[in-house]
């Protein structure tokens, strides 16, 4: 497994302009992070101009890009929305491409009604999955799912999407932080983690010992390595304190059970 970063994780720092796009890719060389995660609302824009300079920024500093985040929905009601949806996918495909990353994660939202999520809504991801398919297969990009509430709160649901689609190409980001309450949440990581094409460790406080106040985190690395599964961890710090040395207690943690 490798330790990664995604922008998420200083968000403050881009948001104030404090750290621009194109400094984060040093700012995790110095951290020895060489594997990055990029968040779509970071990026004034799309073009090719953007996207080549935030890639060579990436690769000036040793690091490689692998993981494009973006926002959206594929459940709600409007089929008009939903079929727009897909169509902004295949572009974010597309532009993960560009940026040299092989996953993407996609929020795939919710119908707005919890029961109908798990059934109406999973089958209208399946279906706009199904259409992002050949052009994920074309431009060597994998679509990932995170465990973010909507269609995707639960395990059982984001494996009937997987299985629905093609876990070749279509699988889980497993996010340590985000299944609720916290007795269920390693039952669900099994279930998911098994599927992963990518994995957000997310942290939010820490004890005195360096462990992450809400969970364990040798715990859940030790699913990983049960299930045999490798990639990138990406961190994913969302807690009250300083963002950057919430990342570097982030890495030392994962460095302590990896």
């Amino acid at each position: 497994m490798i330790i990664g970063n995604c922008t998420y994780s200083v968000r403050d720092y881009l948001r104030s302009g404090e750290m621009s796009l194109l400094d984060f890719a040093a700012f995790n060389a110095d951290l020895g992070i060489t594997a990055l995660e990029y968040n779509d609302m970071f990026f004034e824009d799309f073009s090719a101009d953007t996207l080549a300079a935030v890639r060579n920024s990436a690769e000036d500093a040793g690091c490689s890009i692998v993981c494009l985040t973006c926002g959206g929905n594929l459940a709600s009601d409007d089929a008009a929305a939903n079929a727009a949806q897909v169509e902004e996918f295949k572009q974010h495909l597309q532009n993960a491409h560009d940026l040299g990353a092989h996953a993407v994660r996609f929020n795939i939202g919710s119908t707005g009604d919890e029961e109908r999520d798990l059934t109406v809504g999973v089958e209208r991801v399946i279906d706009g999955f199904n259409q992002l398919l050949p052009a994920a297969r074309e431009l060597d990009v994998k679509i990932t799912i995170e465990n973010h509430g909507g269609v995707s709160k639960w395990a059982d649901p984001i494996l009937k999407v997987i299985l629905g689609t093609d876990p070749d190409w279509i699988g889980s980001c497993p996010d340590f932080g985000n299944f609720k309450p916290i007795e269920r949440r390693y039952i669900e990581l099994a279930k998911v983690i098994p599927f992963a094409h990518h994995s957000h460790a997310k942290t939010h406080e820490f004890d005195a010992n360096g462990e992450d106040a809400e969970y364990s985190m040798e715990r859940v690395l030790a699913i990983y390595k049960a299930a045999g599964v490798d990639g990138v961890l990406s961190i994913e710090f969302e807690g009250s304190g300083d963002q950057k040395l919430g990342v570097k207690k982030t890495r030392d943690l994962l460095q302590r059970y990896m």
